[in-house]
């Protein structure tokens, strides 16, 4: 059986059993645009003292990893101009400032990759789960990886789904969707709206910025007036945020946003709320905001 969701921004569709539960796409491989967030437990075999955000570094460690593998793809990712088809985090259990970050054998790290389209996903797939690296080299400094994560019952940071499976999770609910979602902003995030740099995650530019994400990479196409849905409809209920710099690759600073915020949608039928939601879902995999390839815009639901 095919289930149809009909909304303002079109058809969504995804194979159901004789119960209407959605089926796992997932596990049928080619009819599955799949998610994927991996992250990697990482020991510095000596004390160290690094700069303060590694985003970047962890960007040009992937791309070092997955060109080993499929030099031509890690080389079209490095050349896009537009949306990158992943994200990477700078260390995500350890914050640094002015003076950097020291690291040391006793105070293991983490860092996060995730792939948005399967070709990437993928790629990632086999070069961290199947055949681990055993370092990971971030500014020159080799660690030892100790561990690679892709469970979300070992890590809330980790995960694999899929585009079809997002959508089905709201398609196929009975009842009524929340209302009100809370997203965690672990890394600094910040908006270009107007020709000007934004660090407050404010609704109509988180998300706008989820469903421009969304609609680049997946084959279920969404309404784009999502951003103003979240302009007009949604409001802030709650919030604790605090502005982080990130040093920029050229040396000036961008700010951004950390903490967390809860979205509250004061109206607005299933088709909105669902919208809503499964964007929300989205945030842990698509990254919010700006330079989400090296660092910034880390972001997931909070329940």
């Amino acid at each position: 059986m095919v289930l149809v969701w009909a909304g303002p921004g079109g058809f969504f569709f995804c194979d159901s059993d004789d119960t209407g539960q959605a089926k796992g796409l997932c596990t049928q491989g080619t009819r599955c645009s799949m998610l994927i967030s991996i992250v990697l437990k990482l020991v510095s075999p000596t004390v160290k003292t690094l700069p303060g955000f590694l985003g970047r570094a962890n960007y040009a460690a992937t791309l070092a990893r997955l060109g080993e593998f499929d030099p031509a793809l890690a080389q079209r990712i490095h050349d896009s101009d537009g949306p990158k088809p992943l994200t990477c985090s700078s260390l995500l259990n350890l914050q640094g400032g002015a003076k950097g970050i020291t690291v040391s054998p006793e105070m293991p790290v983490q860092v996060r990759i995730t792939g948005l389209i399967p070709e990437v996903s993928a790629l990632l797939t086999r070069a961290l789960i199947e055949q681990p690296p055993e370092t990971w080299e971030l500014e020159d400094h080799r660690f030892l990886v100790q561990e690679v994560i892709c469970d979300p019952a070992q890590h809330v940071w980790s995960g694999r789904t899929s585009y079809e499976l997002l959508a089905a999770a709201q398609l196929t609910r009975f009842e009524e969707p929340d209302r009100q979602v809370t997203l965690e902003f672990v890394s600094p995030t910040a908006f270009k709206s107007k020709e000007m740099t934004v660090p407050v995650p404010l609704p109509g530019l988180v998300f706008g910025s989820l469903v421009e994400r969304w609609n680049a990479f997946s084959p279920l196409t969404l309404s784009p007036e999502m951003r103003r849905y979240g302009e007009e409809v949604m409001a802030i209920s709650r919030y604790r945020l605090e502005s982080r710099p990130v040093v920029a690759k050229d040396g000036g600073q961008r700010i951004g946003g950390v903490g967390h915020v809860t979205y509250r949608a004061l109206s607005g039928d299933r088709y909105w709320l669902g919208l809503m939601n499964m964007l929300a879902d989205f945030a842990l995999y698509g990254g919010v905001g700006s330079q989400t390839a090296t660092g910034m815009g880390q972001a997931r639901r909070r329940r």
